[in-house]
């Protein structure tokens, strides 16, 4: 069980995150509507808006992971949300398609991901991590489904350019909970070795990089399928944006019912390979229903599925990393871990436009391939991994 303390700082982690993650939300199913419509707009530059955040907080994420280590974490989230908080006010002032690519750009430079994973991770002990990553994942699944509701709403009401100026603030108040609610770690460890010598040793490790790759492929898929689903959902089966909430709310809601004591006997029994390989599975087979059937129920069957395995996946994937890790390498890893998750997440907005202007069978064909080489990637590697399961407080 978590004590008091470690309930105090899940929740402020969840805080910070959840308010980081709401402003990324609240754009992710109306962005693509709307930068589609803007001056000088095409299929690939609205793909390369929604996913160009990508890009940045890959290149970031990394030496963010490092100078937390070296220096400060709280000190390094507090630039990466200035920073996240000046691309989101822009975004709101953007007045063409270029504007926008620059506004999010800047966004993704607010980088704290790996600093944040890393605090946490520093703050809460090794045995009760995945129970309190399944936490702040459920807080995020929340988060996303409130966001689904909302961002139509807000965007139909108000406009997109008013979403962007409510994450910018949550930033600045993400910020102030930081500072006066979460501590630094009291042991934190600044006599680590240089970045150069760190980098190799940890692409080395296997299973470091089977979970990176994991984490890259499956917001590859997110990204792709949010650049290309929004707008199949309003021009093939006239479904209107403010109606969206419909699909996405009951999806996301059944997808945490089951995240949450599938993860929690994951970590007591010893069961998460079979969970993560579960997760791989519902996925593949998401894609595969919308291919065979190509309609409407295709598209909730590809919903459902895919975020079943996405809850099942993203608290698993940042704990195994931690414990592969180590305390000493933690930043620098999560840096790493982050940065394919990001990589993947810019892949998925580029790929998603080509989509976009090719057919959306084109994408459910080549997700369909590369979940299955993906699932059968980490069944080779999950055979010989040792992973110790919650060890009970006397």
């Amino acid at each position: 069980m978590l004590t008091n303390e470690e309930k105090k700082v899940v929740a402020g982690i969840t805080f910070v995150v959840v308010a980081r993650f709401l402003g990324l939300f609240l754009l992710l199913p109306v962005l693509a509507p709307y930068v589609k419509k803007m001056q000088g707009s095409a299929p690939l530059l609205t793909g390369l808006a929604v996913g160009i955040y990508g890009l940045t907080q890959a290149f970031l994420q990394i030496p963010f992971g490092y100078l937390s280590d070296r220096y400060s974490r709280k000190g390094v989230i507090t630039f990466g949300l200035l920073i996240y908080a000046l691309g989101s006010f822009l975004g709101g002032l953007a007045q063409n398609i270029w504007a926008i690519i620059f506004a999010r750009f800047l966004q993704g430079a607010g980088a704290i991901s790996s600093a944040a994973i890393a605090l946490s991770a520093d703050l809460i002990r090794e045995e009760v991590r995945t129970v309190a990553f399944a936490h702040i994942g459920a807080a995020i699944g929340m988060t996303f489904a409130f966001s689904i509701i909302l961002a139509p709403l807000l965007a139909g009401k108000f406009g997109v350019p008013f979403i962007f100026f409510i994450t910018g603030m949550l930033s600045l108040l993400a910020l102030l909970y930081l500072w006066f609610f979460i501590h630094e770690p009291k042991k934190h460890n600044k006599e680590i070795e240089p970045f150069l010598k760190l980098l190799p040793k940890i692409l080395k490790d296997k299973n470091q990089v089977a979970v990176d790759l994991s984490i890259g492929i499956l917001h590859m898929f997110l990204v792709s399928i949010f650049t290309v689903i929004p707008i199949e959902l309003i021009e093939r089966f006239n479904l209107p944006k403010p109606e969206h909430w419909k699909i996405y709310l009951p999806v996301i809601l059944v997808s945490l019912a089951i995240m949450v004591p599938a993860i929690i006997m994951a970590e007591k029994r010893g069961k998460i390979k079979p969970v993560f390989l579960s997760g791989i599975t519902l996925i593949f087979l998401g894609f595969l229903s919308h291919l065979v059937l190509q309609n409407f129920w295709g598209t909730v069957i590809l919903l459902l599925f895919f975020f079943i395995g996405f809850h099942l996946l993203e608290p698993i994937l940042p704990s195994m990393l931690t414990k592969f890790a180590g305390e000493e390498r933690r930043g620098i890893a999560v840096g790493i871990y982050n940065t394919i998750q990001f990589v993947g997440a810019f892949i998925g907005g580029i790929i998603g436009g080509i989509f976009l202007k090719v057919g959306a069978s084109y994408m459910l064909i080549t997700n369909l391939v590369l979940s299955i080489l993906w699932l059968l990637f980490i069944a080779v590697w999950i055979k010989g991994v040792e992973i110790r399961k919650k060890q009970h407080q006397p």
